[in-house]
């Protein structure tokens, strides 16, 4: 009887401890979803530039050349944004890049809210907007990836991909508001959410801590870390002792640029970005009005914009839950098989020319709504938020706002080429899209590195051992 009591006491106890230990760990999720929210506020308004000149330009009377300038404006200035980016957050810390990222986002959708006003005022807006989007790429990520999801690495990419899904929520945030009120209330109401997002920042997070600690702030630096609840060491042992041995290399940050872990997976995300942008991944949501009236469809194409933006919305909330089981790598490989069919089967039945109103409307809506969700679900978002753990906490800030910034040039040269290749090639121009999309997955499957469950120091580790392997072969 005594034994029995014994046991039956014991699993109580048990019982009592699994479920208080189940809350803890709940109120943890919650509370990284909290700081994770917080932390890619500042991308919301950017997000919304996306599908803004979609919404404004029948509101103004502009020529076709003013038009064409309108909408290009915010890609000419992405790769400024992203370059001004690196500095920003290495030398002023990851928190202050972020309050940084608001300013030219408020400044800018206030001169564009402005009735009336003066082409000079929209155009210098648009290039204050189109500068908070390249500023706002990186610093959330790394952020991220440095402090909100330290704990939880086998959730960081379901985090980290949060960045892409505000800007997303942003524009589809565009578009929904656009189709109820005049344009220059949407302008007003970016503005003040990213004024919002300046007052979340300054008050509710602290300076990450590997930052704080690499410019020798130890006290803060413990201070941040519990603050954020932060469990594992800040730095790792054999780090700390290389910054100690060989202060000199710290200033050096081009010496930096050159070192397999810093260069290899530069050169890995520059051409998974190069392969993004040139598969038109941002050329369907640019174009989607023109796009649509092209291809002779009948129903309101307004409501199909719509409709897409929310598809590729929902394609990335399902995405930072499938992250929780698969990585960066498997989700890819599904993506951009999709995408190819995708937009193969769309330039195939482009080429038939088969002239029916409801097998057009069904077929090509169909595929776009598929090229979305396929989209959404990792070709967009992926290489985005990888940049925020492949490359190491003394030079994250650098390294990936040069990806960031090469990858806004690809973006814009990409845009700006498609009515050229639509003229020149017909449907041609989404079969090479469909193509290049495949190589993508060939790419994915062969060079892009799984870092899913692993600290951003080992995944610099592992492309140190790669280096390593191949001078001793």
């Amino acid at each position: 009887m005594e034994s029995n009591e014994k046991s039956r006491l014991t699993c109580q106890k048990y019982n009592n401890y699994s479920c208080k230990t189940h809350q803890l760990h709940k109120k943890s999720i919650s509370r990284v979803l909290w700081l994770a929210f917080v932390v890619t506020m500042p991308c919301l308004a950017p997000g919304m530039s996306f599908g803004y000149s979609g919404i404004v330009l029948d509101q103004l009377r502009l020529s076709v050349d003013e038009q064409s300038w309108f909408a290009s404006l915010p890609s000419i200035m992405m790769p400024i944004g992203c370059l001004f980016s690196g500095p920003l957050i290495d030398k002023l810390g990851r928190k202050t890049a972020l309050m940084v990222t608001t300013i030219p986002s408020c400044l800018g959708w206030l001169l564009l809210a402005q009735q009336p006003v003066s082409l000079c005022v929209l155009y210098i807006g648009q290039l204050l907007v189109g500068m908070s989007v390249g500023l706002s790429t990186t610093p959330a990520t790394v952020y991220s990836a440095e402090c909100i999801t330290v704990n939880f690495t086998g959730l960081r990419g379901s985090f980290t991909i949060m960045t892409s899904i505000m800007l997303n929520f942003g524009m589809f945030l565009t578009y929904l508001l656009g189709s109820l009120v005049p344009a220059y209330i949407v302008a007003y109401t970016a503005s003040f959410v990213s004024f919002a997002a300046l007052i979340f920042i300054r008050a509710l997070i602290p300076e990450s801590p590997p930052w704080l600690f690499e410019q020798g702030r130890h006290g803060d630096a413990e201070f941040s870390q519990n603050v954020l609840r932060i469990t594992q060491p800040i730095l790792q042992t054999s780090r700390v002792k290389s910054l100690e041995e060989i202060p000199v290399r710290q200033s050096k940050i081009l010496d930096r640029l050159f070192e397999p872990d810093v260069y290899k997976p530069m050169v890995i995300m520059t051409i998974f970005l190069f392969f993004q942008q040139f598969s038109g991944s941002f050329v369907l949501t640019s174009y989607m009005i023109q796009l649509l009236r092209s291809f002779n469809v009948t129903i309101n194409n307004y409501l199909i914009t719509l409709l897409a933006g929310f598809t590729n919305l929902s394609a990335m909330m399902i995405l930072s839950i499938l992250l929780t089981k698969s990585g960066f790598k498997q989700l890819s490989f599904v993506s951009c098989t999709g995408y190819s069919l995708s937009m193969i089967s769309l330039a195939i039945f482009l080429y038939l020319g088969i002239d029916n109103e409801l097998i057009t409307n069904i077929v090509v809506i169909t595929c776009i709504l598929l090229n979305m969700a396929m989209n959404g679900l990792g070709l967009r978002p992926i290489p985005y938020a990888m940049l925020g753990e492949v490359f190491p906490t003394d030079v994250a800030g650098v390294a990936g706002s040069i990806v960031a910034c090469l990858s806004s040039i690809f973006n814009f040269i990409a845009i700006k080429m498609y009515p050229y290749m639509r003229i020149w090639l017909g449907p041609g121009v989404f079969m090479i899209y469909g193509i290049l999309a495949f190589f993508t997955i060939i790419f994915v499957l062969k060079i892009v590195p799984d870092t899913r469950g692993k600290t951003i120091k080992q995944i610099g580790d592992d492309f140190l051992r790669t280096d390593s392997s191949t001078e001793t072969i």
